[in-house]
């Protein structure tokens, strides 16, 4: 943190250069100085000032190593790492973190990661000292964070922590990277760490909610956002986020009171307006998805707002009147995802499939991984009897969310319809004892019928002879 002293001391060479800048006449000013400028608004992220600062004191000092290493620096804060690198190419790396720590960073965003390994390798064992290898084990952990490396993240800064393990900063990181690797137990380690630290850090007990939600261990999550909550009363971010952990545990009526509660404390976060209507939603509470439509129009105007009143004609089954909005909604709004599902979800209940299909798809062109336009493109591919096509979707659903419910089992109905062996087989091969029991309970209509003694081997066969028997029906039939 910079003190009194400091913050007076950059004041004032601000005003001195800023005043060169003005006048248009040249002021004298040493390589530390310009170092000093560019570092104060690289730490404020203004970049582009920052080069303009750094190229007037290689004007006035055009030999100077340090400025040269500096604008290296912040051309990889622009993102320009060829020129970065090409910046400090004749710098040789051996004794100097810094140019190591450019050159690797730069060669990894350009995808030279052998170059790069081989400068940390080298690096690494020219007998550092315990100073500069804590330095330079950190700087690469948050470089490998930075693109995503998650593992070599992780994997540096324990080596940091193993030197110096109170480094708030580095923790912080290291329990992002394990966020990234999805493995939430080390997380929620490493987060803990910094609350032991600091027990009354909004942002800990925030981070391990979210950690605890994604664990789908919502009591914890929960607990975790009101702690949050007692610290910073004023921020609705944990209320927000406890609300959605209640969403997530099926507790939706507790959940849109926490959301009321937000909206007086913060009533122009339109998220929680629209948190609400969906939480009523999923209620099947109609009347108050409209009363909170009113008020979200009332304080944000009326966009959108046509669109979500006709969904909740169409979920109440008042087709006509859902049609009747559909028929009003501005011009300006059409050509949204929103207005293609309305028209697709509408065209398919009134049996106008083709219509409904063509509607899908201008939806998919906005997002042609949304598992839910995917979800309904099978639906109006079965509705033609296009079968092979709506595998494919469903199989496409699948790659996207494994758990996504009931595809399995549809994609499983529509291969047995489809009749291919080798495609059915390798996907009843994924099926558990369970869920092959529920499928045979499906195909032979009878749900009464008790497959609890049969092994896997049993239902396996008995699925291919109805699978066989469907094609030889069909054979028949046309």
């Amino acid at each position: 943190m910079q003190n009194n002293s400091d913050r007076k001391d950059i004041r004032a060479l601000i005003d001195r250069y800023e005043n060169m800048l003005l006048s248009g006449k040249k002021v004298y000013f040493d390589t530390d100085e310009f170092e000093f400028l560019a570092d104060y608004y690289m730490s404020v992220d203004d970049n582009i000032y920052a080069e303009e600062i750094i190229d007037e004191g290689l004007i006035m000092h055009p030999n100077s190593p340090t400025l040269t290493i500096l604008k290296a620096k912040n051309l990889l804060a622009l993102g320009d790492y060829e020129e970065a690198l090409s910046n400090i190419e004749a710098f040789s790396e051996e004794g100097d973190l810094d140019i190591s720590l450019i050159k690797v960073e730069a060669m990894l965003n350009m995808g030279l990661s052998k170059e790069a390994e081989e400068i940390i390798n080298s690096t690494i064992s020219s007998n550092l000292s315990t100073e500069d290898l804590y330095t330079f084990m950190t700087e690469l952990g948050f470089i490998m964070n930075d693109i995503s490396k998650y593992d070599k993240a992780a994997y540096y800064l324990e080596q940091s922590l193993k030197i110096e393990n109170q480094n708030t900063e580095v923790i912080t990181d290291l329990a992002f990277a394990y966020e990234m690797m999805e493995d939430y137990d080390k997380a929620i380690y490493y987060n803990n760490t910094i609350l032991d630290q600091d027990p009354y850090s909004y942002e800990g007990w925030v981070n391990l909610g979210k950690l605890y939600s994604l664990k789908e261990e919502f009591g914890k999550a929960i607990d975790a956002f009101d702690f949050a909550s007692t610290i910073n009363e004023d921020d609705v971010g944990a209320l927000k986020m406890k609300a959605l952990s209640l969403f997530l545990n099926d507790n939706t009526e507790e959940a849109i009171k926490i959301f009321e509660e937000c909206i007086s404390i913060n009533p122009n976060d339109i998220t929680v307006y629209d948190s609400i209507i969906e939480g009523y939603e999923l209620l099947g509470q109609y009347e108050d998805m409209i009363k909170f439509l009113d008020l979200k129009e009332e304080r944000f105007g009326p966009e959108g707002i046509a669109i979500k009143r006709a969904f909740v004609e169409v979920l109440k089954n008042n087709l006509l009147k859902a049609w009747e909005i559909y028929n009003e909604i501005p011009e300006d709004e059409r050509d949204s995802v929103d207005f293609y599902m309305l028209e697709a979800e509408l065209n398919f209940l009134y049996g106008n499939i083709r219509e409904s299909e063509a509607s899908y798809i201008k939806a998919a062109l906005f997002y042609d991984d949304d598992v839910d336009i995917i979800d309904r493109l099978a639906n109006v591919s079965v509705a033609q009897e296009k079968y092979e096509q709506a595998a494919e979707y469903l199989e496409k659903l699948l790659d996207l969310d494994p758990e996504y419910p009931t595809a399995k089992t549809r994609l499983a109905i529509i291969r047995f319809e489809i009749g291919t062996k080798e495609p059915f087989d390798e996907l009843m091969d994924q099926f558990s004892d369970d869920e092959l029991r529920e499928m045979m309970q499906f195909i032979s209509g009878d749900d009464n019928k008790d497959y609890s003694q049969y092994t896997r081997e049993q239902m396996l066969m008995r699925l291919n002879e109805a699978r066989e028997n469907r094609i030889l029906f069909k054979n028949i039939k046309y």
